[in-house]
């Protein structure tokens, strides 16, 4: 054992075990920083959104369109979306407490959608626009939504199946 003592320490002169400790553990350190990358900003485009999800939102919508008094929509919702620019969907909505439109899910709709590569985009179908945000990687959207034709203000969100 003491000859080994004797070779190591002849073999790196003028350093003492600690400093060479302290330089071993420093560069050690600089490997693991430069093997462990920083979170990117995802980079979001039309594939982005494939495949369905559950929607729901809440607003107001006035009884008529030149009405200047609004009551409560609801909604809630099935869209399915190509990938490509292109969605398909099922909806029931609620106004204010009457019947429910479309009870049996048997009326569909589509329309399309852009996607920007900050995650936020658009969807637009008859006269009907939603502006929204990409979240949790694409299994989420949070949007408002506008229809001016007929008054209707929403905000609400989606999340996928």
């Amino acid at each position: 054992m003491k000859n080994q003592n004797i070779i190591f320490t002849r073999s790196i002169p003028n350093m003492s075990k600690a400093r060479l400790f302290r330089s071993v553990l420093a560069l050690a350190g600089v490997a693991l920083i430069m093997q462990v990358s920083l979170p990117r900003a995802q980079a979001y485009d039309l594939s982005s959104l494939n495949g369905s999800y559950a929607d729901s939102f809440a607003g107001f919508a006035p009884p008529t369109p030149q009405a200047n008094s609004y009551g409560p929509v609801y909604e809630a919702g099935l869209y399915t979306f190509d990938g490509a620019g292109g969605f398909m969907a099922r909806n029931v909505l609620n106004f204010g407490g009457g019947a429910i439109l479309n009870a049996s899910w048997s009326q569909t709709f589509t329309g399309t959608y852009t996607v920007n590569a900050n995650g936020t985009g658009t969807m637009t179908w008859t006269d009907h626009r939603r502006h929204f945000v990409i979240g949790a990687g694409g299994n989420e959207l949070k949007y408002v939504g506008t229809d001016p034709n007929t008054g209707i203000v929403v905000g609400g969100s989606m999340v996928k199946q």
